[in-house]
């Protein structure tokens, strides 16, 4: 595809994640001089700013669309995915993929999971290392106040908050376990313990400890939405020194921005390598959620 081509797009949803990356590829797409139709289903007939038409039944939707942008609550996934994987070329699905393992039918094009933190300075910093020097142990944080990300609205109210829409740090957090399974995995021990330990409102896990082993690293990860200090890092310990990488220190804006330019450099055939097809965002559900 050229300068020119028209794309129409479809999102699912427009919370937060999904203004961002409605917001990205309306600028990725005027820098790249190629016109788009982009549309919406949602559950209100209402204007929004950058979308053409709103859908509000799944029926409504046309059968011609070249991407769909899965950005609707983790449950609803499954759901969009079987509606609409045969009126679309292509798929951006949220992260995580699903909230268990499902089988279902994807488009024939390109269906890619969001795994953003690998667009992440810090993260791709730490690969090259990594690529360089043997590592034979790594401790990662992600630790942050659920009632701060989101603000003016009501935190007790947001899928984070609510077990029976996918949320707690398991999923929510899959972010960790996607960039720490492709900087070292697979791995051959996992060990999982979570709770809800916090007096926050919410029905979902807020803490979760995992320790993981293979022939080459054992490390361990711990992630909650209670930390009152914003922490996000991995330290490595390797055979030449002890190394911490900060992702606070990445832009996030930039890698939300990167991720979608890769995520259109596959739509139009660019060489690149493949990031985290389906197949490979499910093994990180099933990683997340082991007993």
């Amino acid at each position: 595809m050229g300068v020119g081509v028209q794309y129409k797009i479809l999102f699912t949803g427009l919370g937060s994640i999904g203004q961002k990356h409605l917001n990205n590829v309306i600028k990725i797409l005027k820098e790249r001089k190629i016109d788009c139709q982009i549309d919406a289903l949602r559950t209100k007939n209402e204007p929004f700013k950058g979308i053409d038409n709103v859908y509000l039944n799944y029926s409504d939707v046309p059968c011609d669309y070249d991407i769909v942008f899965v950005t609707n609550p983790t449950t609803l996934h499954i759901e969009a995915i079987k509606n609409l994987s045969a009126k679309t070329k292509n798929f951006f699905i949220e992260k995580p993929i699903f909230e268990k393992k499902y089988d279902c039918e994807f488009s024939k094009g390109i269906n890619y999971v969001a795994c953003p933190l690998r667009f992440n300075s810090s993260i791709i910093e730490l690969k090259e290392y990594i690529e360089k020097n043997k590592i034979y142990s790594f401790r990662a944080i992600c630790s942050s106040y659920l009632p701060d990300w989101r603000k003016n609205s009501d935190y007790t109210k947001c899928y984070s908050a609510k077990s029976s829409m996918g949320g707690g740090v398991e999923l929510d957090l899959i972010h960790e376990i996607d960039y720490i399974k492709w900087l070292f995995g697979p791995f051959d021990k996992v060990k999982r313990i979570s709770a809800k330990k916090s007096n926050l409102q919410i029905t979902s896990n807020d803490v979760a400890e995992y320790i993981l082993e293979n022939n080459s690293v054992i490390g361990s990860l711990h992630i909650d939405y209670f930390g009152r200090k914003t922490i996000r890092e991995i330290e490595v310990f390797g055979e030449n020194e002890t190394k911490v990488f900060d992702l606070l220190k990445s832009d996030t804006s930039k890698m939300y921005y990167r991720e979608m330019n890769y995520f259109f450099d596959l739509i139009e055939q660019k060489p690149k390598l493949y990031y985290n097809m389906p197949q490979e965002a499910l093994k990180s559900v099933e990683l997340a959620l082991i007993n």
